[in-house]
């Protein structure tokens, strides 16, 4: 397991080095909105009716098109230093919370290697895995949330869509929640443990 995750995270490290450098030297490849000529949104909280006409509410800032399907989309091909920036910021906070993730479990092998798994030092490393998956998992919705708001309200105009408004339509990452909640009732469990059997050997 150990190497499989090593793998893994090389792997990520080597994807994510060639993409910057591809996004610098080569036309059309991207890492997180880097290296993007075009950059596109869609607002999912807003619903557009097929046979309605356009609403007013949807109107497009200069240099952007909006397209009109079941949501508001809106699109440019000229985006500003601003808009880019937001694009990233979309996509970087998944990565982040992804590769700390690996890094933890990684960590969290190696020291069981090391330092045994019935340990306290390993009921720890548990432990901070744990709260990654659950603080890190809602926080890195939230951020992408309020970026994506963001993004779409410097592509339009006359909407109500903002980056606080981000903070009241992000998306929970249930799965990621509960296998966080999981992992810290394990290492208390493990804690618990640890101790019994650290009184029980002194006793003994």
């Amino acid at each position: 397991m150990s190497s499989a995750v090593s793998m893994i995270v090389t792997l990520i490290a080597a994807a994510t080095l060639l993409g910057v450098i591809g996004s610098m030297f080569v036309d059309g490849v991207s890492v997180f909105g880097i290296g993007d000529t075009s950059i596109c949104a869609t607002d999912t909280t807003t619903t557009v009716g097929a046979d309605d006409p356009p609403p007013v509410d949807f109107r497009a800032a200069p240099g952007v098109t909006v397209g009109l399907d079941a949501n508001p989309s809106y699109c440019t091909d000229d985006p500003g230093t601003a808009q880019a920036l937001l694009n990233s910021a979309t996509q970087v906070p998944t990565f982040v919370f992804t590769v700390g993730a690996l890094l933890l479990v990684l960590r969290l092998i190696r020291g069981a290697e090391g330092d045994g798994l019935y340990t306290a030092r390993t009921a720890e490393r548990l432990r901070r895995v744990g709260w990654w998956l659950l603080a890190g998992s809602v926080l890195a919705a939230i951020a992408e949330s309020v970026s994506e708001k963001a993004l779409i309200g410097s592509l339009s105009r006359g909407g109500d869509v903002s980056a606080l408004s981000g903070l009241v339509s992000w998306d929970a990452p249930y799965m990621a929640i509960l296998t966080g909640l999981g992992v810290l009732s394990f290492a208390r469990i493990m804690r618990v443990g640890v101790a019994m059997r650290e009184d029980l050997d002194g006793t003994v």
